[in-house]
């Protein structure tokens, strides 16, 4: 309790240093960029017309359970630390430790992923008018592209979010502008060429008895997750009790719609057998223009989709970057990470290491391309998804284990109260529990369905392997901290 007394008063004394700088339009684009992947309209169409069910139950059975419990904790713990701080406080430090590790360590091993969507999509720009280049397999160029990009995101969130919300936010509608235009010229075209695909209850119901089914519909979930990142800004949000509620439902609201329209919109314009993960939006786009004449939408859009990448990269870089800057606070990590830039008040020692560490796995990523440090990146990724969901159980546990009655809480006409009550609150956190399990289960099975395959084992010991280094970290630090409070009194 002594130890959670000085984590408190220090994350109180923070949000009394900060300047507030989220306003509720800022919350409702930083969740807009941190969510929303247009990578996933295209993976969600070359499953057929039963994604459009798909994303349906992932909304109902994650989505919607993920925005309540971060509606529920957030109005009741609206400071800085979000996810690890209510972790904290429903398990104690250790499992709040491990949360915010799990946290960090999967974004380290994502950021490649999404730097490497923005060159992508910058070259394709390019190539649009000089197609001899083929940018897209010169490995300097997409090099130099990935790590600028990455260091500019660096720089960004130095320099805190007074200035780098403006790069989430022009994100934010980078995402929306394609979606809609690709959505629009889906509508457009059904009018006129009729549906490229057949809609019917058939065709439209998905099998959820088939692994494949289950393994697709675990990958919408993850594309639907990333709501609880605004509350890790706690303390540099302005009004955040109110701010975070109506920020995260009208975020909500705008995602869905922006994968259900864009998708639906894809299908109507493309047959499904000529969508792939690789050709994303930027196909049916290609396609859509020409029968439009508006060729010279591709480009615009590509040029789009790589600042909605960037944004993207930008809002998880500065959030992640808070984990090892709290747990600094708490002594966990050396207190350097704890330290804030005099002028900036942004945790900088914890920005410069987590530069550090994704440089290097930049670098492993576009200079492995087409090597065998390819697979073991592939491998990397799978136990990213792992380590992101892990945090998820830890989000409905908390739900559960926090309870707090509302008449106790000092505020209490500004906690968000559960529909239906007790049992309603029961029924969310048993909900979201259940299909984080699945989306955790069908990731370390192959879509084959051998068990007993290479890669589910190296995924297994490998996330076992990122654990226990978390826990030796946890031990030490706890080793240290417990060392020096004795040495005081």
């Amino acid at each position: 309790m002594r130890e959670g007394f000085f984590c408190a008063t220090a994350i109180e004394s923070l949000k009394m240093k900060k300047k507030r700088a989220l306003s509720l339009s800022d919350i409702v684009l930083l969740n807009l960029v941190a969510v929303t992947s247009l990578r996933w309209v295209a993976s969600a169409a070359s499953n057929g017309p039963s994604s459009i069910s798909l994303w349906i139950l992932a909304a109902i059975f994650f989505f919607i359970p993920q925005a309540l419990a971060i509606l529920e904790l957030s109005s009741r713990y609206p400071g800085e630390g979000g996810l690890y701080r209510w972790t904290q406080l429903a398990l104690g430090d250790r499992h709040g430790f491990l949360c915010g590790w799990c946290y960090w360590v999967n974004n380290l091993l994502f950021f490649p992923t999404l730097l490497l969507y923005v060159a992508y999509n910058i070259a394709f720009a390019i190539n649009a008018a000089n197609p001899n280049l083929q940018l897209e397999n010169n490995k300097i160029f997409v090099t130099g592209i990935t790590l600028g990009a990455l260091w500019l995101v660096a720089y960004l969130s130095f320099v805190g979010l007074r200035v780098s919300r403006w790069l989430q936010n022009f994100g934010a509608i980078g995402n929306w502008i394609p979606a809609l235009s690709v959505s629009v010229l889906g509508f457009l075209s059904f009018k006129i060429y009729g549906s490229a695909n057949v809609f019917t209850f058939e065709t439209m119901i998905p099998q959820l008895g088939n692994l494949n089914q289950l393994t697709f519909f675990s990958q919408m979930c993850f594309a639907l997750a990333g709501l609880e990142l605004v509350s890790f800004f706690g303390g540099e949000i302005e009004n955040p009790r109110r701010n975070l509620t109506l920020g995260l439902f009208f975020a909500t609201v705008i995602i869905l719609s922006i994968y259900l329209v864009g998708t639906l919109g894809v299908l109507l314009a493309v047959p499904q057998k000529n969508i792939t993960l690789l050709n994303g939006l930027l196909l049916p786009l290609q396609q859509m223009g020409h029968h439009f004449k508006l060729e010279g939408l591709l480009t615009i859009c590509a040029i789009l989709i790589a600042i909605g990448g960037l944004g993207s990269t930008m809002a998880w870089f500065a959030g992640a970057a808070r984990v090892p800057y709290l747990v600094g606070l708490d002594s966990y990590l050396p207190r350097a990470f704890s330290k804030l830039h005099s002028k900036f008040q942004t945790p900088y020692i914890a920005i410069i290491v987590q530069t550090v560490f994704a440089t290097f796995f930049t670098l492993f990523v576009t200079i492995g391309a087409q090597t065998k440090m390819e697979s073991a990146y592939k491998t990397m990724v799978d136990m990213c998804l792992i380590l992101y969901f892990i945090p998820y159980c830890y989000l409905f546990l908390s739900l559960f284990i926090l309870r707090r009655p509302i008449d106790a809480d000092a505020n209490a006409n500004s906690v968000y109260r559960f529909p239906g009550g007790v049992k309603g609150r029961a029924a969310v956190g048993v909900v979201g529990l259940v299909t984080t399990l699945l989306a955790v289960l069908t990731t370390v099975v192959p879509i084959d369905g051998i068990w007993a395959s290479v890669a589910m084992t190296k995924t297994i010991l490998g996330t076992a392997v990122m654990l226990a280094g978390g826990l030796v970290l946890y031990v030490w630090g706890k080793y240290k901290k417990t060392k020096t409070i004795n040495a005081i009194g």
